[in-house]
């Protein structure tokens, strides 16, 4: 029997190509493809299926191969050699060719169904193919898929990462350890106080002015213990003892500190972090119309933790957990006063209304110290309004003062 011509493979074939010759072959002649077929098709395929079945079995077995070879090898050599007239034919080869009285005896149907078979094995072969074609690339996408999730699973546990969250960037620091910052649409708003209107506007806070800003992010609430605890855990930096639970802002922190958290969350998440500009935070507590406070014109001490109402630290989302701000800040009087980026100027209004409308502004150049917003638990309501200022020396470390996140938008 010709073994080698029925999994159609030479008769060099290793082992493993006999192997995928013979599932390709079960595979097609599987009888679910047979469903469709006429009966003497279905018979002739049945048969050939156990033809090819015997030929693995002895293919397999290399005991059974090295018999078969020989045999194959002594019937080739046995054959008569071809006429000169007919040395450009392939020499006529016994153990592969069924003999002409053999073929001579196939009745009609037998050659009909043949002939049916290899038409219906040559269109199955080729839908096969499709079809691992079609499954290949179906593998090849889900190895694709595959390999995204896991990567961005990979990323899921990394620490920390920015991403964006529908409109908001939300950081996470460590495992259950995260904050969010709220986006703040690019535009004017009125900037400082006027005495007319607020009888404890300060002289550094006047003239109300108009000012333009771009689209930024900031904070929904100052950074926490918990939070500061990733960069003191990553960096060694920072002060040793912040002080108080994990939802407390942190504090006791300077200038330096907090601008270093930035750079080490900026280097982390290849993400800009800094400080917010005096401006940007007066613009998420006061919105376009420059409220006086982030929820209206009237001090109200059960939206905030301060004149001394609790006397200590509060968790950061202790009040107005939801924001009281027109943009979805929360916290931002009270509690604890926030560093910003720039230098205090007392002046600075005044230069800034009488060149007009400004776009921007980050402060002066150099100072003495810089800027504080926002009051804290121990500020009496003259200090915990949106527009007050106040400054401090850099390497200032209080346990009243800590800070919150910004960055730009985009």
């Amino acid at each position: 029997m010709k073994y080698y011509e029925l999994l159609d493979v030479p008769p060099d074939a290793t082992d493993e190509q006999i192997k995928a010759a013979y599932r390709i072959l079960v595979q097609l002649h599987h009888p679910d493809r047979l469903q469709q077929v006429n009966p003497a098709v279905r018979a002739y395929a049945e048969e050939r299926l156990k033809k090819i079945n015997e030929a693995y079995r002895e293919l397999s077995d290399p005991q059974r191969r090295s018999r078969y070879d020989a045999t194959w090898q002594t019937a080739r050599a046995r054959a008569p050699a071809a006429p000169e007239w007919e040395t450009h034919e392939p020499a006529p080869d016994p153990a592969w060719e069924w003999s002409k009285k053999a073929a001579r005896r196939k009745s009609r149907a037998a050659e009909e169904a043949e002939e049916a078979y290899d038409a219906w094995a040559h269109e199955a072969a080729s839908r096969y193919a499709e079809q691992r074609e079609a499954e290949r690339a179906r593998r090849a996408q889900e190895e694709v898929r595959t390999a995204e999730a896991r990567a961005k699973q990979a990323a899921e546990q990394q620490f920390p990462r920015a991403r964006l969250h529908g409109s908001a960037l939300v950081v996470h620091f460590a495992s259950g350890v995260w904050t969010t910052l709220v986006p703040v649409p690019a535009g004017p708003f009125r900037m400082g106080s006027d005495p007319a209107e607020d009888a404890e506007a300060g002289k550094a806070e006047q003239p109300a002015h108009s000012v333009r800003l771009s689209d930024y992010y900031l904070g929904k609430y100052p950074v926490t213990n918990a939070q500061y605890a990733a960069f003191r855990r990553a960096t060694g930096q920072g002060p040793a003892k912040p002080g108080g639970g994990p939802q407390l802002p942190v504090v006791n922190v300077t200038w330096d500190d907090a601008a270093a958290f930035c750079r080490w969350l900026s280097v982390a998440t290849a993400r800009p972090f800094r400080l917010p500009t005096e401006a940007e935070w007066e613009k998420a507590a006061r919105g376009p119309e420059g409220l006086r406070y982030p929820w209206g014109a009237t001090w109200d001490p059960a939206r905030l933790n301060g004149n001394h109402t609790v006397g200590a630290l509060t968790p950061v989302d202790r009040y107005s957990p939801d924001s009281d701000g027109p943009y979805g800040a929360a916290d931002q009087l009270g509690n604890v006063w926030e560093w910003c980026s720039d230098w205090f100027d007392p002046q600075l209004y005044a230069r800034r209304a009488a060149r007009g409308d400004a776009g921007d502004p980050v402060g002066p150049p150099t100072g003495q110290g810089y800027v504080v917003r926002g009051g804290a638990f121990d500020s009496p309501p003259r200090h915990a309004r949106s527009a007050h200022r106040n400054w401090y020396y850099p390497d200032t470390a209080r346990a009243n003062l800590g800070f919150r996140l910004a960055a730009g938008g985009g």
